[in-house]
């Protein structure tokens, strides 16, 4: 494992909000305690611990912070002739959705899904 460090002030990186994160948190939670049984619970069929719903939290605001990276390099495409080859690709990706099953899909999506990452890590 390298012994890379990130600065606390890097440029350009989002920020958590970690008190929406712990509100998330305990609202999970607390849904989880009313929604199942003392026994399911206490059995172990369902983690209700409160570490297990603030890893999910965690996840979830990690998500969304990769969600909001992509949406910001999207709007930086869309002005450059690559967002129109980017657009017309995340068009063809959507119309694989509707091919006859005597296609195979799936040889078109996974083109079609490097392509979009080629455009996009550049």
């Amino acid at each position: 494992m390298p012994n890379t460090s990130v600065q606390a002030t890097a440029e350009g990186m989002p920020k958590f909000d970690r008190a929406s994160i712990m509100r998330n948190a305990w609202a999970r939670y607390r849904r989880i305690r009313q929604q199942y049984a003392d026994w399911q619970i206490e059995r172990g069929i369902v983690d209700a611990s409160f570490s297990a719903c603030l890893v999910v939290a965690w996840r979830i605001a990690k998500q969304e912070r990769e969600e909001a990276i992509k949406a910001v390099n999207a709007a930086k495409l869309a002005s450059t002739p690559a967002g129109e080859r980017l657009r017309a690709l995340n068009a063809a990706l959507e119309q694989t959705n509707y091919l006859s099953l005597r296609y195979s899909a799936a040889a078109r999506r996974a083109a079609i899904k490097s392509e979009i990452a080629a455009i996009t890590a550049h």
